[in-house]
C-alpha cells in the first residue's frame, strides 16, 4: 500500500484501533509496521483495548502534525479535561501494560476459537489471528447463547448465522470455557416430551 501511496504522493493513515493486538500477533515491534513500512500517520488505540475511551494520533512525518490542532479543534475533538485522556494513556503504556492485555484478548479468543471447532454445525470463517472471531453459527447456539446471556451480534444483521465474537483484557478462561459449554449444549439436537418435537434444531 506505502508503495502505492508513494507513487501518487498521497499520506498513508494506519487505523490503529487494534494496534497492540496486531503486534503480538505479528511478533514485531511497533516501527515494523509503521514508519519502517511507510506510514505517515498512525491513529494509536486504546479504548479496545482496556482504556475507557482514549486514542492518540502519532505523525511520523512532523510536517504533517503543523496544523492538526486546529484541524482537531475544527473537527469537534477538543477535549477540555485532557488530563483525564493523557492520565488513561500514560498508564496503558506504562511496564507495557497495553501488550499484556493484548497478549490476554488474542490468547482468549485463540482459546475460544479452538472450542468452537469442536461443536457441530459451527464453522469458523476466518484464522482467528488476534482478538476477534468470525464464524458461522446455527441459529440454535445463537439464541441458546443469547437466552444465557452471552452478548455478540449477528455480523450481516438480524436473521444472519455469521457471528463476531470479541475477546478482551479482561476476558477469563472461566468465560471462554462458559460459552464453549453452552454453545455445545445447544448445538445437539434433544428431544422434548414436553412439547413433543426437537429442540436444539
Amino acid at each position: 500500500i506505502s508503495e502505492v501511496t508513494r507513487a501518487h504522493n498521497l499520506t498513508l493513515h494506519m487505523d490503529g484501533a487494534r494496534f497492540a493486538n496486531a503486534i503480538v500477533s505479528l511478533g514485531c515491534t511497533p516501527a515494523d509496521i509503521t514508519w519502517r513500512a511507510g506510514v505517515d500517520i498512525l491513529s494509536f488505540g486504546a479504548t479496545k483495548n482496556g482504556a475507557m475511551a482514549a486514542e492518540a494520533v502519532i505523525f511520523f512525518n512532523r510536517n504533517l502534525a503543523e496544523t492538526f490542532h486546529f484541524r482537531r479543534k475544527r473537527g469537534g475533538h477538543l477535549f477540555s479535561k485532557m488530563r483525564f485522556l493523557s492520565a488513561q494513556l500514560e498508564a496503558y503504556i506504562t511496564d507495557n501494560l497495553w501488550l499484556q492485555n493484548a497478549i490476554n484478548a488474542n490468547k482468549m479468543a485463540a482459546k475460544l476459537a479452538d472450542g468452537l471447532t469442536s461443536i457441530p454445525g459451527v464453522k469458523l470463517l476466518h484464522p482467528v489471528e488476534a482478538n476477534e472471531i468470525f464464524a458461522e453459527f446455527p441459529e440454535a447456539v445463537i439464541q441458546g447463547l443469547y437466552a444465557n446471556g452471552f452478548q455478540f451480534y449477528r455480523w450481516e444483521g438480524e436473521g444472519s448465522t455469521i457471528v463476531r465474537l470479541v475477546t478482551a483484557f479482561n476476558t477469563r478462561e472461566e468465560d471462554v470455557a462458559a460459552f464453549i459449554e453452552t454453545a455445545k449444549r445447544y448445538s445437539t439436537p434433544t428431544y422434548s416430551p414436553e412439547i413433543g418435537e426437537l429442540t436444539g434444531v
